[in-house]
């Protein structure tokens, strides 16, 4: 009886000394479901967009190029980028004290500029002028920065280092690549560069893009299994 008497006082003593974050991540909340699906659904959309890219990647370099692909293949990544936009919303459910929503509305604003470029795009190809362009680009990176920085924000919130670090690579790698990739069009359009290779830009954008749905992907499963 006394020991469980004890037990029962030490446990006490643990939940305690556990930080918010930590209390919400244990506690399982709905909350903290909607946060998960919000990830999930950038995890995917990202794959989506993706396996898209690819799947273009290879009609081109094949030389085949069915009727259907040339519409079934833009509607994927438009939807992707839907989820892509979407997920950050649904984030939103994070506890408030976290300080992590004015990251996240930054993300969705940036972001809803996939939907703007490529759903343009797909309505109404030939609309953007180039400068429209460029400003689209750059506002859908800096969505996926203000993301990143959230899911850092939010690592350091549950007090998990070990998430935070590969938080920490995620930022250093998109902003390394994406804003790489943005930096070599823009150059392009005020002709300092020569032109590059497509392959190459897309490549880029590819690796970016795989690092960030393996990194979100192992950061999301950690928030309903944490160690």
């Amino acid at each position: 009886m006394m020991s469980d008497e004890t037990d029962a006082a030490e446990m006490n003593l643990r939940e305690a000394a556990l930080s918010s974050g930590e209390l919400w991540i244990r506690e399982g909340s709905a909350s903290l479901k909607q946060t998960k699906r919000g990830l999930d659904l950038v995890y995917f959309g990202i794959g989506l967009v993706v396996v898209s890219i690819l799947a273009a990647l290879y009609l081109l370099l094949t030389s085949r190029l069915p009727i259907v692909s040339m519409t079934v293949l833009p509607f994927v990544g438009l939807l992707g980028y839907l989820m892509i936009f979407v997920g950050p919303i649904l984030c939103l459910a994070v506890p408030e004290e976290s300080g992590t929503r004015g990251l996240l509305v930054g993300s969705a604003v940036g972001l809803s500029a996939n939907l703007i470029y490529y759903g343009t795009d797909f309505f109404d190809p030939g609309f953007l002028t180039m400068p429209m362009r460029l400003f689209l680009k750059l506002a859908s990176v800096v969505g996926l920065i203000l993301f990143v920085l959230f899911i850092k924000k939010l690592t350091m919130y549950i007090n998990r280092p070990d998430l935070t670090a590969k938080a920490q690579y995620l930022l250093v790698t998109t902003v390394l690549l994406l804003m790489g990739v943005w930096l070599v069009y823009f150059l392009e359009h005020l002709r300092i560069f020569f032109n590059v290779s497509p392959l190459i830009i897309t490549t880029g954008i590819i690796l970016a893009l795989v690092i960030y749905t393996y990194i979100v992907g192992s950061i999301k499963e950690e928030l309903i299994s944490p160690s």
